[in-house]
């Protein structure tokens, strides 16, 4: 019985060589790589990680869309519950992220992928179902735990990266990237429609809902009802995304290299890709075709298999052969972006409003035209907000907007400021992801992002509230289209690419939680600033503060990160994750080095050798190799 567990275990890192794959299942490898380099495209694959990504960008980010309808409900004068809402919410996909990533590796993508889209099916509907009770529960404890729930279940991602073709991987990854602004713009979308659709019902623009009293409940009730569909709305793509992985195997490579079962991960490879179109010539001549696999299911590990998970494989990976330079690079990277990214509070809803704000704050007096009811037996509520406006009336410029008003204003400036700039950056990079070297692309979409908010935050200063205010909202839309177009991309896309079958899942779900613990850290950051920093001009220090910490980016992506592609012939070509998996000893081996030490050495040893040759007129003799410098 025991040798029958230990001969059933994962199989862990197979070494910078790939020493740990006997000579047949390195034959059966070629295989299936062969096999899936012959697809360029499976829109199944496509489809079972987009539907899933899509529902988790939705998801996440349908809170900040309804936010203002909650408050208006629940807590219209609260400031502190939105930062508790979007805490919990990181928090838990900082869990999900890291257990899914684990557990993925450990047991398989597809079952546990499948596992949570039905977690966040259900904390979905615990979200647009919470309530109060009989005046005995807490609305906003029943809230929280529920977008906890939901943030472990966004945590985990289907990795495309297995299934893809060498020449199809990064494109493929990309376009499920996509689905992030595409589910942050259709959350604003339904958020729309529904409330147009209440509008028609209910004529909740004559109510007045807001400003005035008369209809103080038929407005909660009403507006509690159109956060909740939108919530809701988010349950249908998890469904569809459900029946798509549930019914999706294993990747090859993980069954092959991981699973060490040769024969199931070839059969797997022909039912999502079918047959061949032609054979695969074996190294010795022979066509594969004539057997099922070079080698057995049943095969026995000796005593030499890398185990996963076990310390001796963690800490020759990790440590002895130095990858933490990998995960170092992968998470630091993310983290940086992530505090940016959030610092700058582009989709918060009052941060865009001020950007528009062509004046200052409305003063609150009784020259509005809202100052007093319009119904004969109504009660103007604006006169109690001479000490500050409600947390749901966003713009201090428009105090007389209703809540309709607001919404409908709030989902305007985000799709224009966030959503376009989002969608083009993902499009665009999409369409040159291939042909650009993504690891020198990201150091340099990090300084040029630094520059770009630096620029952003003098502007700022200089137009805030004034008639050309909106030109900081027309930069802040390119701010996004950058991030989008490389940085925020790449950091997805990169940690997909570069560890290990055995540890990829757990590396990426690292980086991952890496970017939201620097989002937590952001959005604390941020509320210590808007509720310590009273000036008007706030919005511009955050701007050049933020800027900074994604300077620090481009030195861990300069630094720790290897090379994805290579140039053939004048074209770059991507590795394949075979060869990319066999981390940093094998990137060595190929010139590359790694650390700000060695780094900055091959940096000076170039430049010194520029010098040299514009000084002997081109010519300086044999040019060492990279891979020979001094450590």
């Amino acid at each position: 019985m025991m040798h029958f567990i230990r001969r059933r275990k994962n199989r862990g890192f197979l070494g910078h060589d790939s020493s740990a794959l006997t000579p047949e299942e390195e034959i059966d490898r070629q295989q299936l790589r062969f096999g899936i380099n012959l697809n360029s495209w499976n829109l199944r694959i496509w489809a079972v990680a987009a539907s899933g990504f899509l529902t988790g960008s939705y998801n996440l980010f349908a809170t900040n869309v309804v936010y203002a309808s909650i408050a208006f409900v629940y807590f219209p004068n609260e400031r502190w519950p939105g930062l508790l809402m979007n805490a919990t919410t990181l928090v838990g996909s900082i869990i999900g992220q890291v257990l899914f990533g684990f557990l993925a590796d450990l047991f398989g993508r597809s079952n546990l992928y499948g596992v949570e889209l039905v977690i966040v099916v259900i904390s979905t509907l615990g979200l647009a179902f919470s309530g109060t009770g009989y005046q005995s529960m807490s609305f906003l404890g029943l809230f929280t735990f529920w977008r906890f729930v939901t943030g472990v279940g966004l945590g985990a991602e289907f990795i495309t990266a297995e299934w893809s073709s060498t020449s199809a991987r990064a494109t493929m990854i990309a376009t499920v990237f996509l689905m992030q602004p595409v589910g942050q713009a259709l959350a604003q979308i339904v958020n729309v429609a529904v409330l147009l659709g209440r509008d028609q019902t209910h004529s909740l623009q004559d109510m007045r809902c807001g400003l005035d009293t008369k209809y103080e409940f038929e407005c909660r009730q009403i507006i509690d009802g159109i956060w909740r569909i939108v919530i809701g709305v988010g349950a249908a793509p998890a469904l569809i995304a459900i029946l798509f992985r549930f019914f999706l195997p294993d990747s090859g490579l993980y069954n092959l290299e991981v699973r060490q079962r040769a024969k199931t991960a070839l059969t797997n490879n022909v039912r999502v890709f079918g047959q061949p179109s032609r054979p695969f010539n074996a190294p010795n001549g022979t066509l594969s075709r004539t057997r099922t696999s070079a080698s057995s299911d049943d095969d026995v590990a000796d005593s030499s298999t890398p185990v996963q998970f076990s310390r001796k494989d963690l800490h020759r990976y990790f440590i002895r052969d130095g990858n933490w330079m990998y995960l170092l690079g992968a998470a630091a990277t993310w983290f940086i972006l992530d505090v940016a990214l959030y610092g700058f509070g582009l989709d918060n809803r009052a941060t865009i409003a001020d950007l528009w704000a062509t004046q200052y704050g409305t003063p609150i007096d009784s020259n509005l035209e809202c100052w007093a009811s319009p119904f004969p037996d109504g009660n103007s509520a604006v006169p109690g907000w001479i000490d500050g406006l409600p947390i749901w009336q966003t713009d201090r410029t428009r105090p007389c907007d209703t809540i309709y008003d607001v919404l409908l204003q709030q989902a305007k400036q985000y799709l224009i400021t966030v959503s376009i700039g989002s969608l083009l950056g993902c499009i665009c990079f999409v369409i040159f992801v291939n042909k650009i070297p993504r690891r020198q692309f990201l150091t340099s979409s990090f300084i040029f992002l630094t520059a770009l908010f630096t620029v952003t935050g003098g502007v700022y200063y200089g137009v805030h509230h004034g008639p050309y205010a909106p030109t900081t909202a027309v930069l802040v839309g390119f701010c996004h289209f950058a991030f989008n177009f490389g940085a925020n991309s790449l950091t997805f896309l990169i940690p997909a690419e570069i560890f290990p079958t055995a540890y990829r899942c757990f590396c990426h779900g690292v980086s991952a939680a890496a970017g939201k613990l620097g989002s937590v850290i952001a959005i604390f950051m941020v509320y210590g600033i808007n509720t310590g920093y009273h000036s008007a001009t706030k919005q511009g220090l955050v701007f050049l503060l933020f800027a900074f910490v994604g300077a620090i980016g481009a030195i861990f992506s300069w630094a720790y990160l290897p090379d994805i592609q290579i140039k053939v012939d004048g074209v770059l070509m991507n590795r394949d994750l075979e060869e990319l998996s066999e981390g940093m000893l094998k990137a060595r081996m190929q010139g590359q080095v790694f650390g700000i030490k060695e780094k900055w050495q091959g940096l000076r040893w170039r430049i010194r050798t520029k010098m040299n040759r514009g000084q002997t007129g081109g010519v300086s003799g044999v040019i060492q190799p990279m891979a020979e410098l001094p450590a």
